[in-house]
């Protein structure tokens, strides 16, 4: 009897390593870490945690992701996000094991008209976006049979995100704006869960490789994402201080410290060739996180109480 693959997930209390922990522990053996056992800003730690494991795949969803401390926090951002990547990758391609390397949107510079797809050639704007493409770059320099996966507007169960945060903003403020100029895809943390399976254990046996994009199907600006949760709100009897969004521009958030991206839609034509799978439809994966979001029923709590 063949026994169940051997997964370790770094980063494993994070939204996106959550998702992953729940759906791989289904149907293979998982080693969850995260802060204190590994600390990716050290090569002692990440050595100390790694080496004495026995494993097959090793998935990394960790990173350091906000984007505004990467630009004042740069050696930070290198070390977590670019020399990590890096030795974890040599690691597992010392133990013959595949690595899935999880990055983003903003290694492009969103000046293409319609989605990127993998051939694209990156050209970042900020630390963030760099150090997340020298990550990249690490990990398949050290084994060209290791896979990136880059993911865009992450949201999901766990711990709050976007959809919460606006929410939130929502029920105590009578105007709301968002930029209307900022385009991207959203993905679910367990649509995304779900979507790798198939790359790592398809039907060809053999786990995918290079980088693929991974998100949910369809684009929408930053204020279309923004009045599509207040709308499930508001079916959800959340109580509302207001109901719509108007559009601003990027230029206009004087608060942010780097470049973001204006385009970020990313194709995953790719991914379907590969799997055979098309992503369903952002729209439909929201919808079943406002349905089951523990944050949406307080709200109703509070409303009816």
């Amino acid at each position: 009897m063949k026994r169940p693959p051997r997964i370790v997930i770094i980063g494993a209390s994070g939204r996106l390593g959550q998702a992953l922990e729940a759906r791989f522990s289904r149907d293979a053996t998982v080693i969850g870490l995260a802060r204190p056992q590994i600390d990716l800003s050290s090569t002692q730690s990440i050595r100390y945690a790694l080496e004495p494991l026995k494993f097959d795949h090793l998935i990394l969803p960790a990173a350091m992701t906000a984007v505004d401390p990467c630009e004042t926090n740069q050696d930070q951002a290198y070390a977590v996000n670019a020399v990590a990547p890096g030795l974890i990758a040599k690691i597992c391609a010392a133990k013959k094991a595949h690595m899935t390397h999880f990055s983003t949107d903003f290694v492009f510079d969103g000046k293409k008209d319609g989605a990127y797809t993998e051939k694209d050639a990156p050209h970042p704007l900020g630390i963030y976006g760099d150090s997340k493409l020298k990550g990249e770059q690490a990990v398949l320099e050290a084994s060209p049979y290791h896979l990136v996966v880059r993911v865009s507007w992450l949201y999901g169960p766990g711990k709050a995100a976007f959809p919460e945060w606006i929410v939130d903003q929502a029920c105590s403020k009578p105007e709301l704006s968002l930029p209307g100029d900022k385009t991207g895809s959203p993905v679910s943390s367990t649509d995304v869960a779900d979507l790798l399976d198939p790359l790592l254990f398809g039907p060809g046996g053999e786990p995918a490789s290079g980088i693929y994009h991974l998100c949910n199907s369809g684009s929408c600006t930053h204020r279309e994402w923004g009045q599509a949760c207040l709308d499930l709100a508001a079916e959800a009897g959340a109580p509302l201080e207001t109901r719509s969004i108007s559009a601003n521009s990027l230029a206009d958030i004087k608060a942010f410290v780097a470049k973001r991206p204006a385009n970020s839609v990313m194709s995953t034509a790719k991914y379907t060739d590969f799997t055979g799978i098309v992503p369903r439809p952002w729209q439909e994966a929201l919808r079943e996180h406002f349905a089951t979001s523990e944050t949406l029923r307080q709200y109703q709590a509070a409303a009816c109480g």
